[in-house]
């Protein structure tokens, strides 16, 4: 993910409380796991991404 997308989710995360990955996801120029992979660099944990990729939420 480059440098302004991930500041950009980092920035939805924290002031839009904006958490479901499929939400951040159809924000961004990525798809679902890049939007994970971006999620655990950035220090947050991600749930429920064992039943659905697309219904995991970030969790700070």
């Amino acid at each position: 993910m480059d440098d302004i997308s991930s500041k950009y989710l980092t920035q939805m995360i924290e002031r839009d409380k904006i958490h479901s990955i499929a939400v951040l996801a159809l924000h961004l120029p990525y798809n679902v796991i890049d939007v994970i992979d971006e999620a655990i660099k950035l220090g947050y944990s991600v749930r429920n991404i064992k039943s659905d990729a697309n219904k995991a939420v970030i969790v700070k």
